[in-house]
């Protein structure tokens, strides 16, 4: 797969406090932020999947993205993303970003405290296998592993993230906290 300067990503992330929160979708082309994308969310929902693939198909970027990368799998709190209704309902791969492996096993302990449990643990299960990829760790759908190294080392400007991730989180905790906070 040749490298573009020119590949599109969108990267989102998401921010909440009590029970507001919302997600940011960072537009760049390769470490260029180019646009945004914002919606809300519900804590602890099951809303996010709709909300990530409407934002994508209304984008004026739609066409041009080569990419969409999540910060982690859950976003709100429990709302969970299924990534591959994502890659289905876009046909745009999706990689999932994490700095630290995520413990599943507390994940599914935690969920019992949350509504539609199972659905919420299949969901997660769905998303198939951990990747460790440099110093993150990756999940994926719609492409294979190989084009998601890629990917993910054609989106970095500084830093273990791609930089649609970093922007998204800035953006996001400024739109909830007044400010950017954590992992800039």
């Amino acid at each position: 797969m040749h490298v573009m300067k020119e590949w599109r990503f969108v990267g989102f992330d998401d921010s909440f406090r009590g029970n507001f929160g919302c997600i940011v979708g960072c537009v760049t082309a390769g470490t260029l932020v180019e646009g945004f994308m914002h919606a809300e969310i519900e804590v602890d929902g099951l809303d996010v999947t709709d909300k990530i693939v409407t934002l994508i198909r209304k984008s004026k970027f739609r066409n041009q993205l080569k990419c969409i990368f999540l910060s982690g799998i859950t976003f709100g709190g429990f709302n969970i993303a299924d990534i591959n209704r994502i890659w289905t309902e876009t046909s745009i791969p999706v990689i999932v970003v994490t700095r630290k492996k995520p413990n599943f096993d507390e994940i599914f302990n935690a969920l019992r405290n949350v509504s539609d449990t199972e659905l919420r643990i299949e969901i997660i299960k769905r998303a198939g296998r951990l990747f460790k990829v440099d110093n993150v760790f990756i999940q994926l759908a719609g492409c294979d592993l190989e084009d998601a190294k890629i990917f993910v080392n054609a989106s970095r400007l500084k830093g273990n993230l791609p930089e649609c991730l970093r922007i998204a989180h800035l953006v996001a905790s400024a739109i909830i906290h007044g400010e950017s906070r954590g992992k800039a």
